[in-house]
């Protein structure tokens, strides 16, 4: 058998976290112009100014499970490669429960950068303090904004990440858009 017939048959395939990536990128945005799909900026912005403490909180921290997700996928791709079935290393109940956790769990193994831990547990801080505060702070529409930002900048280090220890098999990069 070739090595040729045992590549995967998709860009899609070889780097399988590429999609997630950019289902981070779109809902980082789309929560960071105040839930919509930017087409009137203005409208956005009373959009954001209208949103309340929990409704930021529990966006941020849909971000935070997305983020989570991935790195755990690109982690079973690392140790197990991308055409691998079920990760025989997960079990029920074992759950990473934060991004922070996952990044401290599998970020050295993936070459990912041991600073961001320390601000992915900040912003999950912000996001309790918004889910449980009672009034909206002040700053909460550009803290929103900057989490967006820094989860999306995130999700595309973990597919760079990956991206780098497989190069050196061979396979193409690839982007998340």
């Amino acid at each position: 058998m070739s090595s040729a017939a045992a590549r995967p048959a998709s860009l899609a395939q070889m780097v399988p976290i590429a999609g997630q990536v950019g289902r981070i990128e779109r809902a980082a945005a789309f929560l960071a112009n105040g839930m919509s799909l930017r087409l009137c900026p203005d409208a956005a912005r009373e959009r954001r100014r209208a949103m309340p403490a929990k409704l930021i909180g529990n966006g941020l921290r849909e971000l935070d499970l997305f983020l989570t997700d991935l790195i755990a996928e690109a982690h079973r791709i690392d140790r197990l490669g991308a055409g691998a079935g079920d990760d025989p290393g997960v079990r029920p109940g074992h759950r990473m429960s934060s991004a922070a956790e996952a990044w401290h769990r599998a970020g050295p193994q993936l070459g990912l950068n041991g600073e961001d831990r320390t601000l992915l547990r900040a912003m999950r801080a912000a996001q309790n303090r918004l889910c449980f505060g009672r009034l909206r702070r002040p700053d909460s529409e550009a803290t929103m904004q900057r989490a967006c930002a820094d989860y999306a900048r995130l999700a595309g280090d973990v597919l760079a990440a990956v991206q780098a220890r497989r190069s050196g098999d061979g396979s193409v990069a690839i982007t998340a858009r």
